[in-house]
């Protein structure tokens, strides 16, 4: 069984790259990547094995798990086919699943529109792009909503 890819988490990348006092090409000279690779993954446009985001969190110092993450998707995610799917991983986490941007606007029983245009003004959940679709960890989207609706004063 092929192991699962890993997404970046292009903020806290472009932070620890800056932090070990990198720049992408350095970086990718390091690794034995291209430049034009590490530049994907800072703008969470690539994928990547594990052995190279191991290679790159060693080369940074940080451990891989604060720069990237295993995508799990849900059951009822509305996938063509999950299980063809190379980017979700062996293991699907039923308790805190990875939701797409239509389908946190069904969970939070908010109008698509209503999200994009909270997205665009930089007040939405923190979604990460997986191709040229959206996802966020449901606890994530529920801990956003909790914060910006029930915390809210009238």
């Amino acid at each position: 069984m092929a192991r699962a890819l890993l997404l970046p988490r292009p903020g806290k990348l472009r932070a620890a790259i800056t932090a070990a006092g990198h720049n992408g090409k350095t970086l990718a000279e390091q690794v034995g990547v291209s430049k034009q690779f590490i530049s994907l993954l800072m703008r969470g446009q690539r994928t990547c094995r594990p052995a190279v985001a191991d290679a790159i969190a060693s080369e940074l110092g940080v451990p891989a798990k604060a720069l990237f993450i295993s995508p799990a998707v849900s059951e009822d995610s509305d996938n063509d086919d999950p299980e063809d799917d190379p980017m979700a991983s062996p293991a699907v986490e039923l308790d805190d699943p990875y939701l797409y941007f239509n389908e946190v606007a069904k969970l939070l029983n908010i109008p698509v529109k209503t999200l994009r245009d909270l997205r665009a003004k930089g007040k939405g959940p923190d979604f990460f792009p997986r191709g040229q679709r959206l996802m966020i960890r449901r606890s994530k989207a529920l801990e956003w909503f909790r914060e910006t609706y029930e915390n809210a004063t009238e």
